[in-house]
């Protein structure tokens, strides 16, 4: 609720004339964001991921209000809104796209923690941090095309096989198999990530607390838009 006397937001102060309430909001909220904005550029130390207790919806499909902020993560761009209740949960979509996300977060967390979380629900995002961070330590030539990786210490390998199959395992762990039909690309460490991330429910569990510091360095470089 605006506290400015007259309740006049700034877009009015020059006719002096008091803006319908549902204007009062929008603009208010347009203030607020906009004085979030210093934030997200602050530069903070990356810390180890913390296990606080998250709401049950958090990372599940949402209705949500009308969207109040694009945020530019990267290369991609997404869509802000609260969930359409009384929780003042925030809930997140990919720009262009109608399905809303669950956030355990609200405004008050800052743009920087609402980013990261962002990257780490969203799944393209653990296909590239694996692109940047798994090591090919060994290959071989010959079938089943094993592969052996080390990411940040972790140790997993990956089979190559035929009709576009796959296996993998962590450490001296069992082998598990993943089919990946027409969507497995050409590239055999790119197929063998898909076929991690296919086969590993717990893919981000198992990278952690890398994965989450990656994502927080990252969103260190959001950039934030009031939609209109």
């Amino acid at each position: 609720m605006c506290t400015r006397p007259a309740c006049i937001v700034p877009s009015a102060l020059n006719s002096g004339v008091p803006l319908p309430l549902k204007e009062q909001a929008q603009q208010a909220s347009r203030e607020q964001i906009m004085q979030m904005h210093p934030q997200m550029t602050d530069i903070q130390p990356p810390r180890q991921a913390a296990d606080r207790p998250r709401s049950a919806r958090h990372g599940h499909s949402c209705r949500a209000k009308a969207p109040f902020a694009r945020l530019g993560i990267g290369p991609g761009a997404y869509e802000v809104s609260e969930m359409a209740d009384d929780s003042a949960l925030l809930a997140f979509r990919v720009e262009g796209q109608q399905e809303w996300t669950a956030l355990d977060r609200r405004i008050s967390d800052g743009w920087v923690e609402i980013a990261a979380d962002i990257l780490l629900l969203d799944p393209d995002v653990i296909f590239e941090f694996l692109q940047t961070h798994a090591v090919c330590v060994a290959t071989e030539c010959a079938p089943p095309y094993a592969m052996e990786f080390d990411t940040l210490g972790v140790r997993w390998s990956a089979r190559l096989l035929e009709n576009r199959d796959g296996e993998v395992r962590f450490g001296d762990g069992e082998w598990q198999h993943a089919r990946l039909g027409i969507q497995a690309p050409k590239d055999g460490r790119a197929r063998a990530i898909m076929v991690l991330l296919a086969t590993t429910r717990d893919a981000r569990a198992r990278f952690e607390p890398h994965i989450s510091n990656w994502a927080r360095r990252i969103a260190q470089g959001v950039s934030v838009q009031p939609v209109i």
